[in-house]
């Protein structure tokens, strides 16, 4: 009787107006399986659409955020979505692990389109906060299921924790509302012949010793598992003892042996139910086309590829052997590219502040700049946001003993105003009155245009009125990109620390570049894709295992020297005229050369 006083009116059956996905390139999907999908997310269903599956989505319904206060109660309708004829469909998937909220809306649950003299309703009280109705729509929907049973069909669940709701059923008359009964309800109850189960959580899975058809596909996700349920495997009564039932495959086990996946075969039916996984989408896709066929053949008759051939009973010679290597190196390769994961999530942490430095505004790209500074070899770097955030003055003051370094720092949008360029010389002056010393210099650092790629911004964000009344005052000009560039080229060797820590001190415009370099030229031919560059030199000596500061575009890098030739002879050393250099890597066309100058 309950179930039907709260059976939401469904559709007749399932039309347009239902959920349907139709596959890419607009190909009408195979018309069976009719596949139902309770609760899952568009990836999952995306990748049925693109096997043109038949499917269509529905739900059991968001839990619902009443937030009730003492003394106060609110009665509530179901809200779950799924077609009256869903004993037709093939196969019925349930996604018991996506958890999906709203907000108590009163509009959503008006007695409208009530006939008759009697209403039903659910009934929410203090202390419950969150309604949940999976539990009642499960119910509901199970008795579906048991149709569904008597014939050839597939009911597969991805189960989390048991989630176990008590409700309050009321009726409402003329005389106002009533509590007609009380009913607590399991999640998990959807189909009659549910195990026995208790709560545990874990990731560790392994395959249990009698493999099954799915072990291929389960080998592929045991790192990506997370299990919240173990089962019991039921038994029966057989030869004067209780044994396990036939019927029931455990499909994986933990490490103390529980089961937390099965397939069940209950009636006409096979019941699938598996943990939650990382990789739904391709598990279910590699489900529906490769195994799926193989297990009920009968609801895919379009399946035509034949999947037979692969299921281990025709083998050819050294095919097994093969598969289980393929097996093995898929596994080793997915293990492999987690390890890589995992240290580029450490290395992102790591080295945050360079990312920091061209995307940051305010207190955090301060300390960017302060961690650079401290990376840079300065002995004293004081943040005064951290230290005295009350003075609202310079951002970060190094103390070098014999001179002192005031620095501004700023984040925008654009570029800088004359105010902003020119703010840090009132604070340098001050802070050389306050030490009695001509020895303070200012520098103002700027994350400009941080919106845009580093890359895309204007190169020089000064106007050459800046950059000049910066020169009088004695005041430097700086881009954290060019701090972030810099970090590359003193990592590579192409520059020193203590080269960058002495152009902070400069005035006017700093450019962060190789200093004590001398230039060669731009090659004028190059062979051998760019590996060998034609130069003449002019008194500048070269020799086999030099390195030479290569730049193109800004950008500096560097070559090693591997052979030198002059009129087709291999030389050690040159220095005057035409000679082909063969280097350790490819330039490309403008690449302009520089030697280091000998000290």
């Amino acid at each position: 009787m309950i179930f039907k006083m709260f059976k939401k009116e469904p559709k007749v059956h399932v039309s347009m107006d239902t959920k349907q996905f139709v596959s890419k390139d607009d190909l009408e999907p195979y018309i069976q399986p009719m596949v139902f999908l309770f609760d899952f997310e568009e990836d999952v269903v995306g990748k049925l659409k693109d096997l043109r599956i038949n499917c269509y989505e529905g739900s059991f319904g968001a839990t619902v955020k009443v937030n009730n206060k003492k003394h106060e109660e609110k009665l509530l309708k179901l809200n779950h979505d799924y077609p009256a004829n869903l004993h037709e469909f093939d196969v019925v998937m349930l996604d018991l692990t996506n958890n999906q909220s709203e907000n108590y809306d009163p509009s959503k649950h008006q007695l409208s389109n009530t006939s008759g003299n009697t209403a039903h309703a659910l009934l929410s009280t203090y202390p419950e906060q969150i309604f949940d109705p999976r539990p009642l729509s499960i119910d509901i929907v199970s008795r579906d299921l048991i149709e569904l049973s008597k014939k050839k069909s597939v009911i597969i669940a991805f189960c989390g924790s048991e989630n176990i709701s008590e409700y309050q059923f009321v009726e409402i008359t003329r005389h106002g509302p009533s509590i007609t009964s009380r009913k607590e309800l399991s999640n998990f109850l959807f189909y009659q012949d549910f195990p026995g189960h208790i709560s545990r959580n874990g990731r560790k899975v392994k395959l249990p010793t009698n493999e099954s058809k799915l072990s291929p596909l389960f080998l592929k996700h045991l790192d990506n598992i997370n299990f919240k349920t173990v089962f019991y495997h039921p038994t029966e009564w057989r030869d004067k003892k209780n044994q396990p039932i036939e019927d029931f495959v455990p499909l994986l086990l933990n490490e103390r042996d529980e089961i937390v996946s099965y397939a069940h075969i209950v009636d006409k039916s096979t019941v699938f139910v598996f943990p939650d996984i990382t990789d739904k989408p391709n598990f279910v896709s590699e489900l529906f086309k490769t195994y799926l066929p193989e297990v009920v053949p009968e609801i895919f008759p379009f399946h035509g590829e034949f999947k037979w051939l692969n299921d281990g009973d025709y083998p050819l010679p050294g095919e097994n052997k093969l598969l289980l290597e393929r097996a093995e190196l898929e596994d080793k390769f997915n293990k492999n590219i987690a390890e890589i994961e995992e240290k580029l999530a450490s290395l992102k942490v790591k080295y945050k502040f360079l990312s920091d430095l061209i995307t940051e505004t305010g207190d955090t790209l301060v300390s960017a700049v302060e961690t650079y500074l401290n990376w840079l070899g300065f002995e004293s770097v004081v943040n005064l946001d951290d230290t005295n955030p009350d003075i609202l003055e310079e951002d970060i003051q190094v103390d070098c003993k014999d001179r002192f370094l005031v620095v501004e720092i700023k984040g925008i949008g654009g570029t800088s105003t004359d105010k902003d360029c020119s703010q840090i010389s009132k604070i340098k002056y001050r802070r050389a009155e306050q030490r009695g010393k001509f020895d303070v210099f200012g520098l103002y650092i700027v994350n400009h245009q941080r919106y845009m790629p580093p890359k895309s911004r204007a190169t020089t964000p000064f106007t050459e009125n800046q950059i000049k009344d910066a020169g009088h005052d004695k005041r430097g000009l700086l881009t954290t990109y060019d701090l972030y560039k810099a970090y590359f080229l003193i990592e590579e060797g192409i520059m020193q620390k203590a080269d960058v820590r002495e152009s902070l001190f400069k005035a006017g415009l700093i450019v962060l570049e190789p200093e004590n370099i001398e230039s060669i030229g731009v090659p004028h031919e190059l062979f051998m894709d760019g590996q060998v560059a034609i130069v003449n030199l002019n008194g500048t000596t070269l020799s086999v295992g030099d390195t030479l500061i290569v730049k193109k575009q800004g950008v500096y890098s560097k070559a090693t020297i591997e052979s030198l030739q002059v009129n087709d002879n291999g030389v050690d050393t040159f220095n005057g005229g035409e000679v082909g250099i063969k280097l350790d890597r490819k330039l490309k066309k403008n690449s302009e050369l520089f030697v280091r100058n000998k000290v």
